[in-house]
C-alpha cells in the first residue's frame, strides 16, 4: 500500500485486504483486478506509440471519467475532439505535415506547421486577443462558484473547530472507524471569510494585508496536461515572496496552485485545493467535472476559430 505522487498519506483511495473482506465483497474484487490488467494492456500498448501514447506520461493529472450519459448529451464535435485532442490525432497542421507532407502558417501568428499545443495554449497573438484569457475566466467562474459555496456554508456554521487533529492509525487491512476523521477544512466554521476573485477586472492584491507592488497575478495562457506538473512548480515559486511578506507582516498564507489542462483533464493540485477548504464527496466530484468541461469546451471553440483573424470578447 503505497502513495504516489504529491497526494500525501491519507489522500488515496483505501485498499481492501483479500482477506478483511466478504465473500460478496470478493466478486467485485476479482471483477476489478481483471479490469485493472485489461488497463494495464492498454496502457503498454498506447506507450509503444510515440504520438498517440503521449498521455501515458502526463503527471498530476486525474483521470477523466465519462458515463454514457455524458456520451449522449454531448454534441457529437465535440465528442470526437476531446478523444482526438487526447490522443493528439487532430487535424493539425504539423499533423497534415507528417501525414500528408502538406505546408501551412498558423493563420494568426504566421509560424510554420503549428502544433495542437500552438493552437491551444502556445500562440502569442491568440494570448493577446485574449482567447486563451477568455477560456481562462470561464474555468475560473466555475472554481469562484464552488468556493463561494464553500465560503457560505463556513461563514453560516455556528461550531467552530481546529483544523488541527491527531493523527489516527489504523491497522493493515482495516478502515477507519466513523467519525474518526474529521472533515478538515481552512474556512474555520463560524468565521467571516470574503472571497476576492479575479473576475472581469485585474484585481489587486489587499493592501491591509502587505504593501507589495505590481504583485497582481496576471494573466495565465493555458497550459497542456503534459506540463501540469510543470506549471504547478512555476506558480509555486512565482507566489513565494508574496507568501512570505504576508507571514512577516502576521498572517497566515497559504499557495494553492490549481491547473486545468486545456485538452479538459483537471490537475490533482486542484483536487487537493478543493479538499483543503472542505469540498470533499459528490460536491468534489461535480466541480472538478464541471471545471474540466468548461476547460475542453473553450478549447472546443479556439479550435474551431483557429484560422479566424478576428475574435469577439465573448468567442464570438
Amino acid at each position: 500500500m503505497v502513495q504516489h505522487g504529491k497526494k500525501g498519506l491519507g489522500w488515496g483511495a483505501t485498499v481492501r485486504m483479500w482477506s478483511k473482506t466478504t465473500e460478496a465483497d470478493r466478486k467485485g474484487m476479482i471483477v476489478l483486478e481483471i479490469a485493472k490488467e485489461e488497463e494495464e494492456g492498454y496502457r503498454v500498448k498506447a506507450v509503444s506509440q510515440s504520438q498517440q501514447g503521449r498521455w501515458t506520461t502526463w503527471e498530476g493529472v486525474i483521470e477523466r471519467t465519462i458515463t454514457w450519459s455524458d456520451l449522449w448529451k454531448l454534441p457529437q464535435a465535440r465528442v470526437s475532439f476531446l478523444i482526438r485532442a487526447t490522443y493528439d490525432t487532430l487535424p493539425s497542421p504539423q499533423n497534415l505535415h507528417q501525414w500528408y507532407g502538406t505546408e501551412e502558417l498558423c493563420q494568426l501568428c504566421g509560424q510554420n506547421n503549428p502544433s495542437l499545443q500552438h493552437v491551444l495554449s502556445g500562440c502569442k497573438t491568440a494570448l493577446t486577443q485574449g482567447r486563451y484569457g477568455w477560456r481562462h475566466d470561464r474555468v475560473l467562474q466555475k472554481l469562484a462558484e464552488v468556493i463561494e459555496k464553500r465560503r457560505l456554508e463556513a461563514n453560516r456554521s455556528k461550531s467552530v473547530t481546529s483544523v488541527h487533529h491527531s493523527v489516527q492509525f489504523v491497522k493493515p487491512g482495516g478502515e477507519a472507524a466513523a467519525g474518526i476523521i474529521p472533515n478538515r477544512s481552512l474556512l474555520s466554521a463560524g468565521g467571516e471569510w470574503e472571497l476576492r476573485a479575479d473576475l472581469g477586472r485585474q484585481l489587486k492584491f489587499p493592501e491591509q494585508i502587505t504593501h507589495k507592488e505590481n504583485c497582481n497575478h496576471g494573466r495565465t495562457d493555458g497550459a497542456m496536461e503534459d506540463g501540469i506538473e510543470a506549471a504547478f512548480e512555476r506558480k509555486k515559486d512565482k507566489y513565494a515572496e508574496l507568501a512570505s511578506q504576508c507571514h512577516q507582516a502576521g498572517w497566515r498564507a497559504y499557495t494553492f496552485p490549481v491547473e486545468v489542462g486545456c485538452r479538459g483533464y483537471t490537475g490533482s493540485s486542484t483536487q487537493r485545493f478543493l479538499k483543503t477548504i472542505g469540498v470533499n464527496g459528490p460536491h468534489l466530484r461535480k466541480a472538478l467535472k464541471d471545471m474540466a468541461e468548461e476547460a475542453e469546451q473553450g478549447s472546443f471553440w479556439i479550435w474551431l476559430r483557429r484560422k479566424d483573424k478576428a475574435w469577439g470578447r465573448h468567442g464570438s
